[in-house]
């Protein structure tokens, strides 16, 4: 793999991360929105969530998948450990009639009851996890799914994917590592 291609280590801590994510909240839709959407998509699609099935979705952000969750089922939970992104879902599910739970927290510790949903959904969360970190944190994911729950991962890859836009966060990593992890 070429090296401005190489995957990279996270080097920002979590305070960081939340301060980051709560300073671009109110324009989040607006920077990334529209590049992940078809991603969380198929995702969100392929994970075939049923009507009073308990969904996860970790680092909800701006709360456009956890709506789609909410239209299915009554049991939708919305994690983030920004409260300016949470603040950013929960006006919009009110805004459209909606109803989920939010959790502000850290996925490394999930707190969740062992086995309590159906469902665990993230897009391009585990991009900000320390690698060293990744098996910790799907044994998380793994301790809080009931026998037969489906995990659904949306994730950046060097291997495949538009490669102009995985150079250019490559080199964003490289260059602004506090700001682009």
């Amino acid at each position: 793999m070429p090296p401005s291609l190489a995957p990279t280590d996270v080097t920002r801590s979590v305070a960081e991360a939340r301060a980051g994510y709560d300073r671009i909240a109110g324009i989040y839709d607006l920077v990334a929105g529209a590049s992940e959407r078809p991603y969380r998509e198929q995702a969100r699609a392929l994970l075939a969530l049923a009507p009073g099935e308990h969904v996860l979705e970790i680092g909800c952000g701006t709360g456009e998948t956890l709506a789609q969750f909410a239209r299915v089922t009554d049991h939708a939970v919305g994690l983030d450990l920004s409260p300016g992104m949470l603040r950013q879902a929960k006006r919009r599910l009110d805004a459209l009639g909606l109803h989920a739970q939010f959790v502000e927290g850290d996925a490394h510790t999930l707190p969740f009851e062992d086995r309590s949903q159906d469902a665990v959904f993230m897009s391009f969360v585990l991009d900000l996890v320390e690698s060293a970190q990744i098996p910790r944190f799907l044994s998380e994911c793994r301790r809080v799914l009931r026998p037969g729950g489906r995990l659904a991962l949306v994730a950046m890859s060097a291997d495949g994917g538009n490669r102009a836009a995985m150079a250019l966060y490559a080199w964003s990593h490289r260059v602004f590592p506090v700001l682009v992890d």
